[in-house]
Order: C-alpha cells, then sequence, then structure tokens
C-alpha cells in the first residue's frame, strides 16, 4: 500500500490511481486526502506531487481561500491581513464595513476596525 507500507494481500480490495500511475496501490481505507484524511474512495480524488487531495485541499494548494467568505482567491488583488488572505472588499471594519484594505486599521476584540470608527466607538474620551 502507496499509504500505510503494508504489503496487500492477494485476494484483497485495493485502489488503483490513473494519476498516481499504475504502480502505486493503496486499501481502500487508506486511499485518503493527505490534509484532512476524508476518505477518497467515492470521491474525486487530485493527485499532485505523491500526494492524494480531496478537491478542497487541492484548491488549497492552488490559490489562497478569503478569510471572510470562504472562497478560493482568483483575482490578482486581495490583501494578506491579520494572518490570512482577503478578497479585497471583504476585509473591512466591523463597525461601518468600509474596505480596510491599504488603511490603518486597529483591532477591538480581534476585530478590525477603521481609525474613525474607533475615535468615535471604542476610544476612551
Amino acid at each position: 500500500c502507496y499509504h500505510c507500507k503494508l504489503n496487500m494481500k492477494e485476494g484483497d480490495p485495493a485502489v488503483y490511481a490513473e494519476r498516481a500511475g499504475y504502480d502505486k496501490l493503496w486499501h481502500p481505507g487508506c486511499f485518503i486526502c493527505c490534509t484532512c484524511g476524508e476518505l477518497l474512495v467515492d470521491m474525486i480524488y487530485f493527485w499532485k506531487n505523491g500526494n492524494l487531495y480531496c478537491g478542497r485541499h487541492y484548491c488549497d494548494s492552488e490559490r489562497p481561500r478569503c478569510a471572510g467568505c470562504d472562497e478560493l482567491i482568483f483575482s490578482h488583488e486581495y490583501t494578506l491581513a491579520e494572518g490570512q488572505n482577503w478578497h479585497l472588499k471583504h476585509f473591512c471594519c466591523f463597525d461601518c464595513d468600509c474596505v480596510l484594505a491599504g488603511i490603518t486599521y486597529l483591532t477591538v476584540n480581534d476585530k478590525p476596525v477603521c481609525k474613525s470608527c474607533y475615535m468615535k466607538n471604542h476610544a476612551v474620551v
């Protein structure tokens, strides 16, 4: 088995993955996503750099995912803030929804807030 490295017994079911080449085989329970462990026997699978992936984690390896909407980011313009990737329109002030990409912001209770909302709603007077 390509995953667990144990010998396959004669007569046991085996999974061959065409994209991986017919020299590799897996126990049905070992044919899983290398990231999340999801069983891929009855699913669409992806093969990349010697690893099996479910659809979600293969896409995550190709494109960043927006922390705001959980969708893949296909635009060439996006922002990295608070250690996560965001569509430009989804990284916005928690109070007024103005876009924060490229401007100064502060965090209040781990939520981004624009400077004017911070002064108006959260700053000590």
